[in-house]
C-alpha cells in the first residue's frame, strides 16, 4: 500500500498522470455536463409540454370520472381539478351561437396560464384562475357574434351568466380540427343550472392531475388496469401530435449525442492508458529486480487505477456541473426563465461511464505489467509486446458497445454508432496504409520539408494507420450529429413554419364555398385548398367485419378503428402527404371506388394494397379498393385524412367542405366579419396551441445546439489526446533530426504536412462512414428521409486538415521548441 502510494505520488509529480488524470476528468466531466443538460432541458421541455394539458396528465372518459379515482389521487399527494367539456348554444337578445364549454373547478389551471382581456381582439394578461360562480370567459369572435361587450350578460342553455372577461387563450386549448365551436369557459357549479347535460348528452369529462413524475406513475400503474373502454390515461405528448413527435426527436437526439460523448471518452481514456502503460515498464522492471513478484505488480497498479479513479470521478462531477452552469448562464437569455432541476442520475452516468472506460481501457494494459521481465531496466525496446493488444481493443469495445446501448436505450442508436465505426475502420485497415504509401511517392517530387514529413508517414505507418483510425472515427462522430442535428432542425421548421394555418373552417355548405373562398381572397388571406368532408365508420376489411377482425388482430385500443372518420375525395396529394406504397391516382381512376390509407391506420388493420375496405357513409355500405398507402405530417398543422377516395363518395352532395388559413394577429378581427357573414361555418382558432409548440420546438433546437457544442468540445479533446500520446516518440525523432542539422522550422513544417495528410485521409473516410450513420439513423430512428450530402464529400477531408493539422501543430509546438540536449539525456 506504501510502496503504491508513493509511486502514485512520484508519477503526479513527474505528469506521468497527467493525460490519463485529464483523460478520465474530461470523460466524466463531458458525459455529465452533457447528461445535467440534457436532462433538465428534457424536463424543461416535458414541463412546457404539460401546460398543454393544464397539468402533468389527464383522464379523459365519457362518463364521469370517479369519486373513488379522484381520491387516490389525493391520498398520493396529487393536486387535481374537475373539467366537463360540451356543447351549448350561448343566446343574447341580438343573436345565438352555438359553443364549446368548457366547465372547470376553481384550481383550473394547475400548469400554465389563462389570457383574458377587457375587450375582444386586444392584448390581454395572464391568469392563473378561472371564472367564479355565475361569470363566463368567451372567446372574442363570440362578442361579435352575439353583438355584446363584456359586462353583458348571456344565456347559456337555461343559466344566465355574465360575460366578465374575454377569452384569448387557454393553456389546453382544443386541439381537435372537426366540430368544434368558438369557446366559452365557465366554473363547473353552473353547469347544473344551465340543464343542457342531460342522459344521453355527448359530454367528454376530464381529471386534471399535476405532481411529479413518480406520483403521476404510481396512479397511472393503480388505475390504467381499470380504465376499461370509456377513460383514457393522457400524457403531454399523446395529447398533442406535434408536441409528441418534436419531442421524441429531440429526446433521441440528445440520447445519440451522449452517446457519443460515451464513445469520444472511450477513446480518449483507451490512447492515455496506453501511453500510460508502456512509460510504466521501466518503473516494473526495476521493482522486479528488488524482490516484487507479478501478483504484487498487478495490485499495486490496480491500487492506484481505483485511487485515480475515485480521484478523477470527483474531480469530473466538479467540472461537470460548471461546464453545464457555464453553458445556463451563457445562454440564458435563450433558454426557458424556470429551466427544471436534474436528478443524480446524469452523475451516476458521468461516474459509471468513466470507470467503465478506465477498467475497460487501462486495465488491461497495466496488468500486462506483470509480465515485463526485470531485464528491461537494461535493455529498452518500445513495448510493444507489454500490451495485449487485440484482447485489451476486444474488451475496450464491448464496454463502449454496452455504455451507449445501457445510455442510449436503444438498439438502432447503438447499432448505428457501431456500424459506422465498423464501417471506418473496416476502411482505415484498407486504404490507410496504401494512401500512406502513396504519399510517399507523391513527395519524392517534392521540397525537402515535404519529403521528411511524408517520410514519418512512411516510417511510422503501423502507429499512423492507427490515430488515422481515431482520427476517422472521432470525426465521423461529429459529422453525424452535426448533419442529424441540421437535419432536425430543418425538419422542425419544414412542418412547422411561421406562417403554418392557425384557423380552421369547416361545415361549409356548397353554396357557401365560392363566397369563403372569395372573402379570403379578397382579404389577401392564404388558405389550403378546400377539401370536401363526410363523415364515415369503417365497417369491414376483405369482407371480415371490425369486430372480428380486432378480435383476430388483438387490437388493445379499438376506439381509433371503430369510430366515425373524416373522409374527403382529391386528385391531387397533399405537400406533406408521400405514397409509400401502391401509386397515387391515374387518369380515370376517378371513375373507380379506390381509396388511399394513411399507413399507421392500415398497419393497425393489417390493410395492404388490394384489399377491400366496406364503409358505412350516410347510412348506405359503399366498397372500395385500396389503391395506395400514405405517410402523413400530423404536426404540420395542415387538413389531413386517415382515408381519401379518388373520386366523389355516393352524390357528394351530403358533403360539406374544409380549408385552413394563416391569421396574422392585426388581422384576427376578421373572424367577428367571418362569423357575421356565415354563421353556420365553424371556426377553429389553433394559434395558441400552434404558439406553444413553436416554443418547445425553439427550445428544443436550442438544446441541439449546446450539445453539439458540448460534443464538439469532447471530440476536439480527443484528438489532442491521440496527438499528446505520440509525444514520447516525436521529442526524440525531432531531437535526432536537429542534432543532424535540420532546421526548426523545417521539423515544425514536417509535423504540419504530416498531421494535415492524416486529416486529410482521415476526414475522407470520416464521410464514408458518416453517410452510412446518417443512411440509418435518419431513416430508422428519427424517421426523417435521407439524402446523400455531396458538400461533405467535398469539405470533409479538408476540414479534417485544417482540424488536426492546426490542432497536431499546436499540440506539438513543445517538441521543437525543447533542446535537443535535453531531450537526448532522458533516453
Amino acid at each position: 500500500m506504501k510502496t503504491g502510494f508513493k509511486l502514485l505520488w512520484r508519477d503526479w509529480k513527474g505528469g506521468e498522470l497527467n493525460i490519463l488524470l485529464v483523460s478520465l476528468l474530461v470523460a466524466v466531466a463531458t458525459v455529465t455536463s452533457i447528461s445535467l443538460f440534457s436532462e433538465r432541458i428534457r424536463n424543461t421541455i416535458d414541463v412546457q409540454a404539460g401546460v398543454l394539458l393544464a397539468g402533468d396528465a389527464q383522464l379523459r372518459g365519457s362518463q364521469a370520472i370517479p369519486a373513488q379515482w379522484q381520491q387516490q389521487a389525493d391520498d398520493l399527494g396529487l393536486k387535481t381539478t374537475d373539467m366537463m367539456n360540451f356543447q351549448a348554444m350561448a343566446f343574447s337578445a341580438q343573436g345565438m351561437q352555438l359553443t364549446s364549454v368548457k366547465a372547470v373547478s376553481g384550481s383550473y389551471p394547475l400548469k400554465g396560464r389563462v389570457t383574458v382581456s377587457d375587450k375582444p381582439f386586444i392584448d390581454g394578461v395572464e391568469v392563473s384562475s378561472a371564472p367564479g360562480p355565475g361569470e363566463i370567459w368567451m372567446a372574442s369572435r363570440l362578442f361579435g357574434a352575439l353583438g355584446i361587450k363584456v359586462g353583458d350578460q348571456v344565456t347559456i342553455g337555461e343559466a344566465t351568466l355574465t360575460a366578465t372577461k374575454a377569452l384569448l387563450k387557454e393553456p389546453d386549448s382544443p386541439q381537435s380540427m372537426f366540430f368544434m365551436s368558438p369557446r366559452v369557459i365557465m366554473n363547473i357549479a353552473d353547469v347544473a343550472a344551465t340543464e343542457s347535460v342531460q342522459a344521453g348528452s355527448r359530454i367528454r369529462y376530464g381529471l386534471v392531475l399535476s405532481g411529479t413524475d413518480s406520483e403521476v406513475e404510481q396512479l397511472r400503474s393503480e388505475l390504467e388496469p381499470q380504465l376499461g373502454d370509456h377513460y383514457r390515461w393522457v400524457m403531454p405528448r399523446e395529447g398533442n401530435r406535434g408536441i409528441g413527435s418534436a419531442m421524441d426527436r429531440a429526446e433521441s437526439f440528445l440520447l445519440l449525442a451522449g452517446s457519443l460523448g460515451v464513445m469520444l471518452a472511450g477513446v480518449a481514456l483507451a490512447l492515455a492508458s496506453r501511453r500510460y502503460s508502456l512509460r510504466q515498464a521501466g518503473h516494473v522492471a526495476l521493482l522486479k529486480t528488488l524482490g516484487m513478484g507479478p501478483s504484487a505488480v498487478a495490485r499495486l497498479y490496480l491500487l492506484n487505477l481505483f485511487l485515480l479513479a475515485v480521484f478523477g470521478v470527483l474531480l469530473g462531477w466538479i467540472a461537470g456541473w460548471l461546464a453545464h452552469w457555464a453553458i445556463l448562464k451563457a445562454f440564458a437569455s435563450l433558454l426557458p426563465g424556470n429551466i427544471a432541476t436534474a436528478g443524480t442520475g446524469a452523475y451516476m452516468t458521468g461516474g459509471l461511464t468513466g470507470l467503465i472506460c478506465l477498467m475497460a481501457f487501462a486495465a488491461p494494459p497495466l496488468l500486462a505489467l506483470r509480465n515485463v521481465p526485470p531485464s528491461r531496466v537494461l535493455r529498452v525496446d518500445d513495448g510493444e509486446a507489454l500490451v495485449s493488444g487485440t484482447s485489451a481493443l476486444m474488451i475496450g469495445i464491448l464496454a463502449v458497445v454496452v455504455l451507449v446501448l445501457w445510455y442510449s436505450r436503444s438498439l438502432a442508436i447503438t447499432a448505428a454508432l457501431i456500424g459506422g465505426g465498423i464501417v471506418s475502420l473496416i476502411s482505415v485497415s484498407v486504404f490507410a496504409w496504401l494512401l500512406i504509401r502513396l504519399s510517399r511517392r507523391l513527395g519524392a517530387h517534392l521540397g525537402s520539408t515535404w519529403r521528411l514529413g511524408l517520410a514519418s508517414l512512411q516510417r511510422h505507418s503501423r502507429q499512423n494507420s492507427l490515430q488515422v483510425m481515431i482520427f476517422s472515427v472521432a470525426l465521423l462522430l461529429l459529422f453525424v450529429l452535426s448533419l442529424v442535428r441540421t437535419s432536425l432542425i430543418q425538419d422542425w421548421q419544414r412542418q412547422l413554419p411561421q406562417d403554418a394555418p392557425n384557423h380552421f373552417m369547416f361545415n361549409i355548405f356548397n353554396l357557401q364555398k365560392d363566397a369563403i373562398e372569395g372573402f379570403l381572397d379578397g382579404h389577401q388571406i392564404s388558405h389550403s385548398p378546400f377539401y370536401p368532408m363526410v363523415r364515415g365508420r369503417v365497417t369491414a376489411v376483405n369482407g371480415t367485419d371490425m369486430k372480428t377482425l380486432l378480435e383476430q388482430l388483438a387490437v388493445e385500443d379499438d376506439s381509433s378503428y371503430q369510430r366515425e372518420l373524416n373522409l374527403t375525395w382529391s386528385n391531387e396529394l397533399g405537400p406533406d402527404n408521400e405514397v409509400v406504397e401502391g401509386q397515387w391516382w391515374q387518369p380515370g381512376d376517378e371513375q373507380k371506388s379506390l381509396v388511399s390509407v394513411e399507413e399507421d391506420y392500415a398497419k393497425g388493420l393489417g390493410i395492404q394494397v388490394g384489399d377491400e375496405m366496406t364503409f358505412s357513409i350516410a347510412g348506405q355500405d359503399t366498397k372500395a379498393t385500396v389503391a395506395s398507402l400514405r405517410t402523413v405530417q400530423w404536426d404540420s398543422m395542415q387538413p389531413n385524412f386517415f382515408v381519401i377516395f379518388s373520386g366523389e363518395i355516393l352524390s357528394g352532395d351530403s358533403a360539406s367542405w374544409l380549408t385552413s388559413f394563416y391569421l396574422t394577429p392585426a388581422d384576427k378581427p376578421l373572424l367577428n366579419q367571418l362569423a357575421r357573414e356565415f354563421p353556420t361555418a365553424t371556426l377553429i382558432e389553433l394559434d395558441s396551441v400552434i404558439e406553444q409548440i413553436q416554443k418547445i420546438i425553439t427550445q428544443v433546437s436550442l438544446a441541439v445546439e449546446f450539445i453539439l457544442l458540448l460534443v464538439l468540445a469532447c471530440g476536439i479533446l480527443v484528438l489532442v489526446a491521440s496527438i499528446q500520446a505520440t509525444l514520447d516518440m516525436r521529442f526524440k525523432e525531432s531531437a535526432i533530426l536537429r542534432t543532424l542539422g535540420a532546421r526548426r522550422g523545417m521539423v515544425a513544417g514536417s509535423l504540419i504536412i504530416e498531421f494535415g495528410v492524416m486529416g486529410w485521409l482521415a476526414g475522407l473516410l470520416a464521410v464514408v462512414g458518416a453517410e452510412a450513420c446518417l443512411f440509418f439513423l435518419q431513416t430508422k430512428v428519427f424517421d426523417i428521409s435521407f439524402g446523400f450530402h455531396p458538400w461533405l464529400w467535398v469539405s470533409g477531408p479538408w476540414l479534417g486538415m485544417l482540424l488536426i493539422g492546426g490542432i497536431g501543430y499546436l499540440s506539438t509546438r513543445r517538441v521543437t521548441r525543447t533542446p535537443p540536449l535535453n531531450v537526448l539525456r532522458n533516453v
